[in-house]
């Protein structure tokens, strides 16, 4: 009974796995998730890949990606902690806050000098003016337009400020 039950639940991977290979052979290449073209592949890997197997082109390249889009989401998270600090020093008038702002950009720069930041002071004033905002006005601007006049007639009726 047990062994009907693995085998039952391993049938979905197996099924998944047929099909990626019958893919990829009649393709030519592996793709992810999204249908996008991770690589070209042999017809032996596309066998390997129906029998359960990943080719080991892929997962060299899979990996490489991975790791690759990781070190892109941590710079991407650094360079925004780094901008919402300096915006929220402005926003404040807060001279202390953007000078850590700026420590921490030239801190990034000097440990990681293949990955420079640079501050877009334009974009950071931006987001500084965003935060002097009432939150009910920053959802209504980034709306979409065909939303955008309805929501902030509401905005002005709730703040009692449109006149019936």
């Amino acid at each position: 009974m047990q062994q009907r039950r693995g085998a039952m639940q391993m049938a979905p991977k197996a099924v998944a796995n047929l099909k990626k290979g019958v893919d990829m052979g009649a393709s030519g290449t592996y793709k992810d998730t999204r249908g996008g073209k991770v690589s070209d592949v042999t017809p032996t890997e596309a066998i390997m890949k129906a029998i359960g197997f990943q080719p080991s082109s892929v997962a060299d390249i899979q990996e490489g990606n991975y790791l690759r889009q990781q070190a892109k989401n941590f710079y991407n998270m650094k360079s925004q902690e780094i901008r919402a600090l300096w915006a929220k020093g402005i926003a404040e008038k807060d001279q202390d806050i953007i000078a850590r702002a700026r420590a921490a950009l030239k801190d990034w720069n000097t440990k990681n000098p293949d990955q420079p930041m640079v501050a877009n002071l334009p974009a950071i004033i931006k987001k500084a003016k965003e935060l002097q905002r009432d939150k009910a006005d920053r959802i209504a601007a980034t709306a979409p337009k065909a939303m955008r006049t309805q929501m902030k007639r509401e905005i002005l009726e709730a703040k009692g400020e449109l006149l019936h």
